[in-house]
């Protein structure tokens, strides 16, 4: 009996070492289904959207519409066939000025609309608004040239007027703290200046003479002497009314400064 028990061990052994490995498993796509959602909403179940309906009597919100910038000039440069010139006169000056101090056709709106628009309007821009004698001529304040009478001064050297008069120069000349609104520049083209434009002021001091080419003031007419008058260039914020697409920017003008007494030498 022990001896048949011992020989079936030994045939379960060797059958057990005769078999072969069980294959390990394998993943299958066939066993893995794919999830599907089956769910079916209810009757009348609408999917929601990201562009909301709103009903007819709930309020749409309104954007505003802008609309082109189409600049403006006044009468004369709203025909069809205007040709800009930047040399010929405007309105406000005639055939000898040089500057203008009001204007009818100033373009407000078009320098309000590049001084928004501008980032560099503050580098571009300087302004001293309070001037006078005080502080721009020695020796004289401003309630003393103020006071100047040249009433009955004419120019002429053998005229009594030449030596009469009480205090002021030796050259008659009228004294403006003027904020010119227009001005010819440099080369002979009219520009517009900023000017009492959202606080933008710009002010220069100019003195032309009464009588330009007569006698100086006081002087015998052995001397010879005449008045003659100076000028100065100012830089100024300026406008292009025939480019408006220039924008603001600097431009150079011829102003008068002074009225100073020449002697000519002996030979003149």
């Amino acid at each position: 009996m022990a001896l048949r028990m011992m020989l079936l061990g030994l045939m379960v052994v060797a059958a057990l070492s005769d078999a072969e490995p069980l294959p390990k498993a394998v993943a299958d796509p066939q066993y893995h289904p794919r999830y599907e959602h089956d769910y079916q909403p209810y009757p009348g179940y609408h999917k929601p959207s990201y562009k909301p309906d709103y009903p007819e009597s709930y309020p749409k919100p309104a954007y505003p519409s802008y609309s082109a910038y189409k600049p403006s000039y006044g009468s004369s440069y709203k025909k069809d066939n205007y040709y800009c010139d930047p040399r010929t006169p405007p309105q406000c000056a005639n055939s000898s000025s040089i500057y203008c101090l009001s204007d009818y056709e100033y373009p407000l709106e078009e320098i309000e609309y590049a001084i928004e628009y501008d980032p560099l309007i503050l580098k571009k821009y300087a302004e001293v608004a309070v001037q006078s004698a005080d502080n721009l001529v020695d020796g004289v304040t401003a309630s003393e040239e103020n006071k100047f009478d040249y009433s009955s001064y004419n120019g002429q050297p053998y005229d009594q007027s030449n030596w009469i008069g009480g205090e002021g120069y030796i050259c008659p000349s009228d004294v403006l703290y003027a904020r010119p609104v227009r001005a010819v520049n440099v080369e002979g083209e009219w520009r517009v200046i900023v000017q009492n434009v959202a606080s933008y002021t710009q002010t220069q001091r100019v003195e032309t003479c009464l009588v330009p080419g007569a006698s100086c003031r006081t002087l015998a007419p052995c001397y010879r002497s005449s008045c003659v008058q100076k000028y100065v260039y100012h830089r100024m914020l300026s406008f292009d009314p025939c480019n408006s697409q220039r924008g603001l920017f600097i431009d150079i003008y011829k102003l008068p400064s002074a009225c100073s007494c020449r002697i000519p030498s002996k030979s003149d």
